[in-house]
């Protein structure tokens, strides 16, 4: 793995975890800002010949683009 794709993705950790914190103490304006950040990043690696696909599947995720559906196992009914 290249130095930039391993400082990319822990970059993107990073942004997950504050993005988790966000989402917890209900901080929606953090939120929309640390969304455009893990996009710009997303972009970055784009335009720098990094294969994007795991990178938008995350973005697609955290934006709630494709909704996390809890396994059967984890049913509160």
């Amino acid at each position: 793995m290249s130095r930039f794709r391993s400082g990319l993705d822990e970059r993107i950790a990073e942004l997950r975890h504050r993005l988790a914190a966000a989402r917890e103490d209900e901080d929606q304006h953090e939120e929309e800002l640390l969304l455009g950040d893990l996009e710009t990043l997303v972009d970055i690696a784009g335009r720098s010949d990094v294969d994007t696909t795991e990178l938008e599947a995350v973005l697609a995720v955290e934006t709630g683009a494709i909704p996390i559906i809890p396994s059967p196992d984890d049913s509160t009914a």
